[in-house]
């Protein structure tokens, strides 16, 4: 797999990248969503926004630790999908509640809505702030060939053996 700056990155250690992030977006952020603050009466679901920036936050890591946008975007699939199981009655009731029976609209409801639909919108922000990223770190490099990583050390033309050090 190699990433936008030319690179070559080991397709194990973005496949780990991937599972690792995605799992821990999706639980933790599960784990935070359904946090609601009243302003009032009216109940603000922020326990679900932070879990799409963290979701959000988790995948452009992941894709900058890989370089590889593709890690990015396969951590906030990986995410999504984990979000579609934790909706599903397997384990005596969902993890996150996105409608009820009744039609009451609780605060709980709006906030799984949020994260669960949100996760698509955290997804793509995150694949786009890892693209920007990498597409400007790949022309940084293109314009300063000097600072390309795996230069041996000392054979930089400005490099200058300091007092006591090797010739």
């Amino acid at each position: 797999m190699a990433s936008s700056s030319g690179h070559r990155v080991p397709r194990r250690r973005g496949s780990v990248a991937v599972v690792l992030g995605g799992i821990a977006a999706g639980v933790l952020g599960t784990s935070l969503h359904a946090q609601v603050l009243y302003a009032g009466d009216t109940p603000l679901p922020l326990g679900a926004a932070a879990a799409l920036l963290f979701s959000a936050a988790v995948s452009v890591f992941t894709g900058l630790w890989a370089r590889s946008v593709l890690v990015s975007a396969l951590t906030g699939v990986l995410t999504y999908v984990l979000l579609g199981l934790f909706t599903l009655d397997l384990l005596g009731g969902p993890l996150i509640v996105t409608g009820t029976a009744s039609g009451v609209e609780l605060p709980v409801v709006t906030a799984g809505i949020v994260w669960l639909y949100g996760q698509a919108v955290a997804t793509v922000a995150a694949v786009l702030v890892c693209a920007a990223v990498l597409r400007r770190e790949a022309r940084y490099q293109r314009s300063h060939p000097e600072s390309v990583p795996g230069v041996a050390y000392g054979t930089d033309p400005g490099y200058r053996p300091g007092p006591g050090s090797p010739e």
